[in-house]
């Protein structure tokens, strides 16, 4: 660890302590990495947390992760699926394309291809990862459910914008505070 690391870990924890959800996930990617600072996967989860439940897309991705592979906290496939939804729900590509997976392979949540084809087909726009899933589910869809799709992924994308329209701006949330 060369001191500029341990200085950068130290500013983000003064942060951190005082509420501010982006250095929260930043110390949790901090004890993930061993980033100035011992690496530390209970710690990573924790910050993580705080973060993920003031909203923050990343690391409420990250949550998802920590639980999918029980790091920093137990495995549990069914709070994964619930985190990735959080940071889908934001728009999270990344988020989104994992929770087609979970859809796919039923991880946490019950084995559902349209909802699988609808999550891929949104985080496809900007995720090469859920194109090539995308692609790998029409070849094994007939029309009628490639249809069903296309209608979901109507639907989930109204869902979403929603959502995110509902969300308040940063600015709004501090002022709060």
């Amino acid at each position: 660890m060369t001191p500029a690391e341990v200085k950068a870990f130290k500013d983000e924890m003064t942060k951190a302590e005082k509420g501010d959800a982006t250095a929260q996930a930043n110390l949790g990617w901090y004890y993930r990495a061993g980033q100035g600072v011992a690496k530390d996967p209970v710690q990573a989860a924790k910050w993580y947390r705080k973060a993920a439940e003031q909203g923050d897309a990343s690391a409420q991705h990250n949550m998802g992760a920590c639980y999918f592979y029980g790091a920093g906290v137990a495995k549990d496939l069914v709070q994964a699926a619930s985190w990735y939804r959080k940071a889908a729900d934001q728009g999270d590509a990344s988020s989104q394309n994992i929770l087609g997976m979970c859809y796919f392979y039923g991880d946490g949540l019950a084995k559902n291809e349209i909802e699988a084809y609808a999550y891929w087909s949104i985080a496809g726009k900007t995720n090469a990862d859920a194109r090539k899933n995308l692609s790998m589910l029409k070849k094994q869809m007939s029309s009628g459910k490639i249809a069903t799709g296309q209608k979901r992924v109507k639907e989930l994308q109204k869902e979403i914008d929603a959502k995110i329209a509902a969300k308040p701006p940063e600015d709004v949330k501090k002022a709060g505070k």
